[in-house]
């Protein structure tokens, strides 16, 4: 199958590549310049020059295809709702250019649009209560492009949900913040209060599984959470980062305001004083998905991890 992949070379999209081409597929992949464009090359990925402000590039490319893989997300301006806003471009130029060819359209979303998850552990079919906090608001801008893909027609459209990434490097987001504040705290930082709270993970290379068989194998209209290993608790996290980090399992507990400005920013803060799980039970039922990586602590508490 010949795949156009958005976000090649990103933290996810790099690994997707990889896997879709152990597979025996090709893949061609969305670059904004000549830089970008080499760095596929050398990986075996034939670059596509394109953009995802500019939405007419994505319905050429999505026509010449036969699945298309969308990871790409551009905050380059710092504003949320107006990243949303070009993703919600991005996504109808790529329907446009799969419709009436009922080939797959895979749609990277994210298990923050889910919220504070309290004691639950998420699956699809539950209901999302709207948010209160702006951050969640704004992650919740989502929900209706997500809807987009799973209700076009004569395509099949797909959504993943991935939780919280780690694996390779620093992670998703989550971790590199978390190592970031540490570098200058000394310890890693968890929120007053919140050592107990729990968090859903998933390893970059099982994810990276699971795209590969949502393209193959996933029904159109379909979403489905990522979620690998969950029950792993906030003070838990921050003692293996620690670890692995070379600082002997040091944590320190900050009241929010300060948490906030350890990390730098207060919509973190406020996600890792909160819990996240969601459940991965459908993606095995239905796809066959079995993820690897399922001892989460071992890995991050790892030097090299």
């Amino acid at each position: 199958m010949k795949v156009f992949l958005t976000g090649a070379t990103g933290y996810i999209g790099s690994v997707i590549a990889e896997k879709l081409l152990q597979a025996g597929h090709q893949v061609v992949g969305l670059a904004r310049s000549e830089a970008a464009a080499q760095t596929l090359k050398q990986q075996g990925i034939e670059p596509y020059y394109g953009d995802l402000n500019n939405p007419e590039t994505l319905t050429v490319a999505a026509q010449a295809v036969d699945g298309v893989i969308h990871t790409a997300f551009d905050m380059s301006t710092g504003d949320f709702s107006a990243a949303n806003a070009a993703e919600a471009r991005a996504v109808e130029a790529l329907i446009s250019g799969l419709k009436g060819s009922n080939k797959p359209l895979i749609l990277t979303s994210g298990t923050g649009v889910l919220g504070n998850t309290g004691e639950l552990i998420y699956e699809e079919e539950m209901p999302i209560t709207p948010a209160k906090s702006p951050a969640v608001k704004a992650l919740q801008m989502r929900l209706s492009i997500e809807q987009a893909v799973l209700e076009a027609t004569s395509l099949r459209g797909v959504v993943l949900r991935p939780p919280n990434v780690y694996g390779r490097s620093d992670g998703r987001v989550v971790f590199w913040m978390l190592r970031a504040a540490a570098q200058k705290l000394g310890a890693v930082p968890y929120a007053s209060g919140a050592g107990q709270n729990q968090w859903t993970f998933v390893h970059v290379d099982d994810l990276a599984d699971l795209f590969v068989l949502a393209l193959e194998k996933a029904p159109g209209g379909e979403l489905f959470h990522a979620g690998a290993q969950s029950g792993l608790r906030t003070q838990d996290l921050a003692a293996a980062l620690s670890r692995g980090m070379g600082l002997n399992g040091k944590t320190v507990e900050l009241e929010k305001a300060e948490l906030t400005d350890a990390i730098g920013f207060a919509a973190m803060a406020d996600y890792w004083s909160s819990n996240s799980q969601s459940s991965g039970e459908k993606a095995r039922r239905v796809l066959g998905w079995q993820p690897q990586h399922l001892d989460l602590l071992n890995e991050v508490g790892r030097p090299s991890a």
